[in-house]
């Protein structure tokens, strides 16, 4: 079997079917709340909006729910995240050129992400911090300058001087 095969029968669940699906669930239960409600009222107007208003407390409590369950997996997840990736300091043995050279590239990167910006002012920051590299730190700082003024008109996205 191709591997274009095997894409077309591993079809992701759409968001059409996930809201066919809760439409109709939600249709069932408006349904079996109603006979219940009738069975126990003998009112079908009563009925019928005690079942619609369930459902409606019933949908937000879900969302609600939903939002927590969902911020509490992202944090477990971020949390794993930062444990495999723990920072360590290493002693990293680099000539000159290779300073110079990685000085560079990273000026040369241009990004909307905060924390990539972040990350890559705290690099240089790091770098004008060694004073093993005090003969290229004019060097160093003529590259951090030109990437802080590459993103120096992008406040209205984010604030580059964090």
């Amino acid at each position: 079997m191709s591997h274009i095969n095997k894409k077309k029968q591993e079809k992701p669940i759409e968001w059409k079917q996930s809201l066919v699906k809760s439409v109709i669930y939600r249709s069932i239960t408006i349904g079996l709340g109603t006979i219940t409600t009738y069975a126990l009222t003998g009112s079908i107007a009563l009925a019928t909006g005690i079942a619609l208003l369930t459902e409606a407390v019933q949908s937000v409590n879900y969302f609600i729910y939903e939002l927590v369950w969902s911020n509490i997996s992202r944090r477990k997840l971020e949390r794993k995240i930062i444990e495999k990736i723990k920072i360590k300091k290493i002693n990293l043995n680099m000539d000159y050129s290779s300073v110079r050279e990685l000085a560079y590239q990273l000026s040369q990167i241009d990004t909307f992400v905060p924390k990539l910006y972040i990350t890559i002012k705290n690099i240089f920051n790091n770098m004008l911090k060694n004073d093993d590299l005090k003969e290229i730190h004019p060097e160093i700082n003529k590259y951090m300058d030109h990437f802080k003024y590459a993103h120096s008109g992008r406040r209205m996205f984010f604030n580059p001087e964090e």
